[in-house]
């Protein structure tokens, strides 16, 4: 079976449908770095099953799709066809019906792959199995990729091995080999669980026996109390009817005394009527009088106010004036601080030297124009001085008199090297580039550092004004923050005392419950008190009528997803066992863990469920006292813990206000200070600027100066060198006409040279000169004016202040003289209304003495009455209760009667029936209801003793005994498969070893030959190591090529090592053919004499196998021994191309790299 054709389309860089031909011998493909030829071997291997898209440079097999370009959209699926000639039915038997296979797989974005064999779905293994018969396939080491060759040679032995497990054909062996190794884990596994499942039920059905003992002790017991329980419900019926004759008797005698006190209590009432008549008036007079006094002392009390408040405002004002002229003074001092720095500034502005720009543009137009004359005319006289020294080279060289030429030289070298001594000293003479570099570097500093320093001391004044401002204001703030705190704490002091009051009216006298002792977890107070319940009340005092007293019991684990209510609470040590039997869970999942409880536990949630192991369910909805008790009880707990920090708030506020004063004292003193910095600090920057500029231009002279001097000196160490150099390479000669002149033209040309060199360094110095000069009194300029403008902004910002500040004193004066005014005249008032307060006092006593003796008659009246009414409402009372006892007693028997309805479904009357079917008579005879009710008890508790009771015990047990049965007859199948298992992995690495040892002697002789045929000589092996096992074991590659010793593959060369690992895959390849076999780029490392060696063996391939190769290279050597070529281009940007090339045109496209 051949591969006649690849087709492509949309996959990769190959947007447009696309036909590679694979024919017999050597196919080339060639083209620039990056056009996209590696991706025709990656279509290749993605056809035959390839499935990782890592290995192909992809991040997702979605990235295998044509992504678009500038001009092409991105495309949805990609498509690889590949072409088969089975003229020799080699296929399997299911694909063999036809001479020509056409393999597809698509790819759509998003979706996946599909495969299809002649326009038929079938499965991605399916055609790996089949590419696999053949001896090839996504992974066969006869596809070659780019880099591979290097992969092998850095491998280890170890990962070497692949390629040897490959040649044998036992990669799909060793797929079999670890599924198997997985199945045999897996069925092990499932044993151990088997077993372990097995144990667990027989565990599970000794405990169901003892249940179903307990269930029928448990029916006898419940028979018995059923009996005694009718007795005393026959027993309670009887009292409870005698009682409601009683009762009936009793509301009579009642109903008697309620009419008698009734009739007394009127006689009463008519009584205190006509004493409390006339008090009306009485009380009016004594009620305006009094409101005519206090409205006078009210009165008086706000002028007093008024009079103290006027006071405090003069003060205020007398001390607001001063704190204005303060500000005045200040601010008229900031105003005359800034119109001198601005006077300054405008007259260093004015110091400035005029500036023409136009001049300046023409002076700097004129010299750059000078420049480049000056450069043109250095070219030329440059050119003019080679041109005159090749003439005098050739005249020199057809001299015949040795002498001359000889004198000529050694005169050119004694003038350079003057001219050398004289550069030389020039240049020492140039001043200290790294002083003058130090002292421009130190200006800068200093300017740098006056400049911060004044933008710190301008910022510390805008910084000290901000914080003046906020401390006045902070000041007026500062009341309502105090207020806040106060009443916050006053707030948690009252909630405190509530909840102090209401958890000791819930404890009432008796001994301290757990309740008290018990810490929740925030949130979990419900579950704690649906889990506890009513115990909670009870106390862990043992002289207390109900306690906890603590038992060690052994533990039970808990259902799956339940957690032990141990672990959200602190609780004393009595009641461990009881919490470790209750679990929390979630309220949804509740119902369903309920099923799992253990006799003795039960499940809570935080919302307050609770699920018991007998079936019980209480909801969130059901009333839970403790729940609140707890609650509350976690309320004051954190309202105490909030206390401390409200009142360290409070106590922070109130101190605050006492600080505030001192902070805007502070804030202005700091405000003058921070001023008073500014004028030397603008001095001092003007003096640094100064001295930095001076600095700058003396550093750039100089190293304008010494630039030219090195590059003179350059220039003349080079002409001496060639001169010394021509004058040592000299042959005396004969003279000849016309070299005078020669030289002499020379020398001019050198003149001039010389000269030009000199104008074009003067033309460029000056030109610099002008540049710099302009550039730094722009810089200085547009410098001084930024502190003009500043400054002027400071002086305007200063007057608008001063302006407010005397708008503010004239109004303060104003004020002051209305408010000190005003005390005098509230005086006056104060003493007139003070003469009314006290004729008010007077009216007021009299009008009290009368109102007193009136109240006096009319109280010992109502007492009279009231003593009545209240013997008449006692009888009323004593009436309702007799009803109440009445209706009680009735509601009582009612509940008897229903009770018995409900609990035995008889009347009370048939209850002794039924109590005589399950006691005896004598029994029956001898019983009271007292002590029927005991014995129940104590039934009842001989019952709750058993603990949970599984009525279906004896069901399950049979349920159970079946089930260990299928388990038993489960296992003896689960063993007998692992020995089976077990067996097909020893056969397994049996072939596996046996075919590895094979091919490693097959691959180790077509090694051995394909070495010494490549390198003309030498040896080399194949080597296992590193274990005993050959599954186990590492393939090392042992070579000495010709006239080295023996040794492994990491001591050769780069070329000998890619050579030698080239020989190993075509030693693989030839111990299993396939069908075709591509090398991506595999000469690269391979100079030209290895590349012709390598094609020699691409021919003796050819030769041996009916190999199809295709070779995608860059090596015109390896181009030329091709059958045909097929050149790959990107003359679409992204997009790739395939096209059929001679060898001109692919020795082109390399050149075009």
């Amino acid at each position: 079976m051949h591969i006649t054709e690849l087709r492509i389309a949309g996959f990769k860089s190959f947007v447009d449908p696309q036909e590679v031909p694979v024919e017999t011998g050597l196919t080339g493909i060639v083209g620039p770095n990056g056009c996209g030829k590696s991706n025709l071997l990656e279509a290749l291997r993605w056809v035959m099953g390839a499935s990782s898209a890592k290995a192909m440079r992809g991040g997702e097999m979605d990235d295998l799709v044509f992504s678009g370009s500038e001009a092409r959209p991105a495309r949805e699926t990609a498509e690889v066809t590949l072409v088969l000639d089975n003229s020799d039915r080699s296929a399997p038997a299911e694909f063999n019906g036809s001479d020509t296979l056409e393999v597809l797989r698509r790819l759509k974005r998003g979706s996946g792959s599909t495969y299809k064999l002649n326009g038929r779905t079938v499965r991605g293994k399916d055609i790996q199995l089949l590419f696999a018969d053949a001896s090839t396939g996504a992974n066969s080491p006869s596809l070659v990729r780019q880099g591979q060759i290097s992969e092998l040679i850095a491998s280890k032995p170890q990962n070497r091995r692949r390629i040897l497990e490959e040649a044998a054909g036992i990669s799909g062996l060793n797929s079999r080999r670890h599924e198997a190794e997985l199945k045999l884990r897996a069925a092990e596994t499932n044993l151990e669980r088997l077993t372990e499942v097995t144990a667990e039920v027989e565990r599970q059905l000794e405990s169901l026996k003892r249940q179903a003992r307990k269930a029928r002790k448990y029916k006898a017991l419940s028979e018995e109390i059923a009996a005694l329980d009718a007795f005393v419900a026959h027993m309670k019926w009887d009292a409870a009817r005698q009682a409601c004759e009683a009762a009936g008797e009793a509301l009579e005698q009642a109903r008697s005394d309620v009419e008698r006190l009734t009739r007394e209590a009127a006689i009463a009432e008519t009584r205190r009527v006509e004493a409390g008549e006339g008090l009306g008036p009485l009380r009016e007079a004594e009620a305006t009088a009094s409101a005519r006094l206090g409205q006078a002392k009210i009165e008086l009390a706000r002028l007093e106010t008024e009079r103290k408040s006027a006071e405090d405002t003069a003060r205020r004002l007398e001390s607001e004036q001063a704190r204005l002229v303060e500000d005045m003074e200040r601010e008229q001092a900031a105003r005359e601080e800034a119109e001198q720095a601005e006077a300054a500034a405008r007259a260093e502005i004015e110091a400035l030297p005029v500036e023409d720009p136009e001049a300046n543009s023409a002076k700097e137009a004129e010299a750059r124009a000078a420049l480049e004359t000056a450069t043109q005319s250095l070219k030329e006289a440059e050119a003019q001085a080679d041109q005159a020294q090749e003439r005098l080279a050739e005249a020199r060289a057809r001299r015949e008199a040795a002498r001359a030429n000889e004198d000529a030289a050694r005169k050119r070298v004694s003038k350079l090297d003057a001219e050398v001594h004289r550069l030389t000293g020039d240049l020492s003479r140039l001043p200290d580039m790294d002083e003058l570099r130090a002292r421009s570097e130190r200006a800068a500093e200093l300017e740098n550092d006056t400049q911060s320093q004044l933008e710190a001391a301008q910022e510390a004044v805008e910084q000290a004004e901000q914080s003046l401002g906020e401390a006045r204001e902070a000041e007026s703030g500062a009341e309502p923050e105090r207020a806040s705190a106060d009443q916050a704490v006053r707030t948690l002091e009252a909630e405190i005392d509530g909840l102090k009051r209401l958890l000791r009216r819930a404890e009432g006298p008796k001994a301290p419950p757990v309740i008290e002792r018990i810490r929740t977890a925030d949130g979990y107070e419900k579950a704690v008190a649906a889990a506890l319940g009513d115990d909670l009340q009870a106390p862990t005092v043992r002289e207390a009528a109900l306690y906890w007293s603590g038992r060690d019991i052994p533990a039970r684990a808990l259902p799956d997803g339940a957690t032990a209510l141990s672990e959200f609470i602190e609780a004393p040590g009595e009641l461990s066992a009881r919490l470790s039997q209750c679990g929390v869970v979630d309220a949804r999942l509740g119902e369903d863990l309920a099923r799992q409880l253990e006799p003795g536990q039960r499940l809570v949630s935080r919302e307050g469920h609770l699920w018991r192991w007998d079936g019980f369910v209480r909801t969130p909805k059901a009333p839970a006292s403790e729940a609140e008790r707890l609650e509350q009880q976690a309320r004051l707990e954190a309202a105490e813990a909030e206390l401390a920090p409200a009142r360290q708030a409070l106590e922070a506020a109130r101190g605050r206000m006492a600080e505030l004063k001192s902070q805007r004292e502070a804030g202005e003193q700091a405000v003058s200070q921070a001023r008073s910095a500014i004028g030397p600090l603008t001095r001092t920057l003007a003096d640094a600027r100064r001295s930095r500029e001076s600095a700058g231009q003396a550093l750039e002279r100089a190293s304008m100066q010494r630039e030219s001097a090195e590059a003179a000196l350059t220039r003349a160490r080079g002409d001496l060198a060639a001169a010394r150099e021509a004058l040592d390479e000299m042959i005396p000669e004969s003279p000849q006409s016309g070299l005078e002149s020669l030289e002499a033209a020379l020398s001019t040309a050198r003149d001039t040279l010389s000269e030009a060199r000199e104008a074009e360094k003067k033309a460029r110095g000056r030109l610099n000169d002008l540049t710099h000069n302009r550039q730094q009194a722009e810089k200085r300029r547009a410098g001084l004016h930024r502190d003009l403008e500043a400054w002027g902004a400071r002086r305007q910002a200063a007057e608008s202040r001063l302006e407010k500040l005397v708008s503010r004193r004239r109004e303060a004066a104003d004020e002051a003289r209305k408010a000190a005014q005003k005390p005098q005249e509230l005086a006056e008032d104060i003493a007139t209304l003070t003469e009314r307060v006290e004729a008010h006092e007077a009216e007021r006593k009299s009008a009290g003495d009368t109102l007193a003796e009136r109240e006096t008659a009319q109280r010992e009246a109502e007492a009279a009455a009231r003593a009545s009414e209240t013997a008449a409402a006692n009888a009323r009372e004593s009436l309702a209760a007799a009803q109440a006892r009445l209706e009680a007693a009735e509601a009582r028997l009612d509940e008897t009667v229903e009770a018995a309805r409900d609990n035995f479904q008889r009347t009370p009357e048939g209850l002794l029936t039924l109590a005589r079917a399950g006691l005896e008579e004598e029994t029956i005879a001898d019983l009271d209801q007292r002590e029927a009710e005991n014995r129940s008890m104590v039934l009842k508790r001989d019952r709750d003793g058993l603990g949970g009771v599984n009525m279906e015990a004896e069901a399950e047990a049979e349920e159970l005994s079946e089930r260990l049965g299928t388990q038993a007859s489960e296992k003896e199948d689960l063993v007998a498969a692992i020995a089976k298992l077990r067996e097909g992995v020893d056969e397994l690495n049996e072939e596996g070893r046996a075919r590895l040892l094979e091919a490693f002697e097959t691959v180790n002789d077509h090694f051995k030959a394909l070495f010494t045929a490549l390198f003309r000589g030498g040896h080399a092996e194949l080597r296992l190591v590193e274990a005993d096992d050959p599954l186990a074991s590492g393939l090392e590659i042992m070579a000495q090529p010709p006239g080295k010793r023996l040794g492994t593959l990491s001591l050769m060369s780069g070329g000998e090592q890619a050579l030698t690992a080239t020989a190993l895959i075509f030693a693989v390849f030839l111990s299993r053919p396939a069908p075709i076999c591509v090398l991506d780029e595999v000469d690269a490392p391979l100079d030209d004499a290895n590349v012709d060696r390598f094609c020699r063996m691409l021919d003796e391939m050819r030769r041996r196998t009916d190999t199809r190769f295709i070779v995608i290279t860059h090596n015109p050597v390896t181009m030329s021994r091709m059958d045909r070529l097929f050149g790959v281009t990107m003359r679409e940007k992204g997009v790739s191309k395939l096209v059929s090339v001679d060898l001109g045109t692919a020795e082109e496209l390399v050149a075009a790299e």
